[in-house]
């Protein structure tokens, strides 16, 4: 029998594309997907006593999950995707992040993830098999039309369609993020899963490609990979979907641990997600 993954929020944005690129990597994999409320302690305990799986990709909730884990299957590897919005006020730095950032969340949602962060590294030094991806900005089909790159496109695909007059808005042009293919992304979540011989316990890997893309340099590329003339007008009124300066990371440590680099092109991305709004508009 082939690994058995066990995962979390496979429903999502993220989780969709995992699946696929699970299937090109892992032959022989069980699928055990959200089998349980992960909000129900004896649930979670009992389906990880009775199941054992070999191991976990975790996107939703943490630490009744983690703590099951560490008591009945603790000889799994525990995957927690994390976010580099952990490091919140550390951006303000300017440099690029490694892993050995503060953390310094400036949100709700990074200051949970923050904490679900901190106790699976917690739970590492208790004996907990657990590695931590902290992703940085991703993108590809199927994301919320909130988020930085599709909330671009979409403006891009009316333009081109007349349902929207040449004018692509967007927020403050000058805030930069480092943005990876969540295909690419969800390699490196596959990568960890299947490492010949585990990381240290409670490891920390930044994902991301280490490169930053200002919100104007992205909207101009999504123009020219479209071949639409459009002018681009800022509304402060826009607020950045993270709330945070610039972010900027270093890839170093999971390029060296996981043998990992993104490979999917800038330019591929743009038009994948380009033409996923594409089609949306039409429905």
């Amino acid at each position: 029998m082939g690994l058995r993954i066990l995962l979390t929020g496979g429903q999502g944005f993220v989780g969709q594309h995992f699946k696929a690129r699970l299937q090109d990597r892992i032959p022989g994999y069980v699928l055990l997907e959200d089998p349980m409320d992960i909000r129900d302690r004896a649930a979670v305990e009992r389906f990880v006593r009775n199941e054992k799986p070999d191991a976990c990709l975790h996107l939703d909730g943490t630490l009744i999950l983690a703590e099951s884990f560490e008591a009945y299957a603790p000889e799994a590897s525990f995957v927690f995707v994390s976010t580099a919005e952990i490091y919140g006020a550390s951006f303000r730095s300017g440099a690029p992040l490694d892993e050995s950032a503060v953390i310094a969340p400036v949100n709700a949602y990074a200051s949970s993830k923050a904490a679900a962060d901190l106790a699976v590294g917690n739970l590492s030094r208790e004996g907990l098999h657990g590695l931590r991806l902290r992703s940085f900005t991703q993108a590809g089909t199927g994301q919320d039309g909130g988020s930085l790159l599709p909330f671009l496109a979409a403006q891009v695909a009316r333009i081109e369609t007349g349902q929207q007059p040449p004018v692509l808005t967007v927020g403050d042009p000058d805030t930069g993020f480092d943005v990876t293919d969540v295909r690419d992304a969800c390699d490196a979540y596959v990568s960890a899963l299947a490492l010949p011989q585990p990381l240290p316990d409670g490891t920390a890997l930044n994902i991301c490609s280490g490169v930053t893309r200002t919100v104007g340099s992205i909207a101009r590329d999504l123009l020219d990979v479209a071949g639409v003339a459009a002018s681009i007008v800022v509304d402060p009124a826009i607020m950045s979907p993270t709330g945070l300066p610039s972010m900027r990371g270093n890839p170093d440590a999971a390029r060296a641990a996981l043998n990992w680099s993104p490979r999917i092109a800038w330019t591929e991305t743009l038009l994948t997600v380009l033409n996923d709004w594409r089609y949306r508009i039409t429905l």
